[in-house]
């Protein structure tokens, strides 16, 4: 996981909680990050800037979630070039393959792809979510 903000927190909390181990490289990582770094093994820190496609050699599957897209779309060329896959948190059409906006609540799942548009699939997800949470209240 190149990135350790809000995208990259959720994306990384979601990938340990499956069971992938995760290493997070980034100069400011979230305390949510941090804390979980701290209470488990899946999940390791790197502190500091990406450095090239080095840093993606013992990656199985590489995330691109900062908040610059010319890091982001090193991130993916770096990863094409020794053959990774790799997702772009910003732009779905950089990448080699999507991931769904995903709303939990209870039992209930729901997952969003909109045709590599991230933001979009998140308002589509928002929009489903705040939609169950008021059939709940009636």
């Amino acid at each position: 996981m190149i990135g350790g903000g809000a995208v990259a927190t959720r994306k990384a909390l979601t990938l340990c909680e499956a069971g992938a181990k995760v290493t997070v490289i980034a100069p400011e990582i979230s305390e949510e990050l941090s804390q979980a770094a701290s209470s488990g093994s899946q999940l390791s820190l790197a502190r500091r800037s990406y450095l090239g496609a080095s840093d993606l050699a013992d990656a199985d599957i590489v995330y691109a979630a900062t908040n610059s897209e010319a890091v982001n779309e090193t991130v993916a060329g770096d990863a094409r070039s020794i053959h990774r896959l790799v997702n772009v948190a910003t732009d779905g059409t950089m990448g080699s393959f999507v991931s769904m906006a995903t709303h939990r609540d209870g039992q209930v799942t729901i997952g969003v792809i909109a045709g590599g548009r991230p933001k979009e699939a998140m308002q589509i997800r928002d929009s489903i979510a705040r939609r169950l949470r008021q059939a709940e209240r009636d």
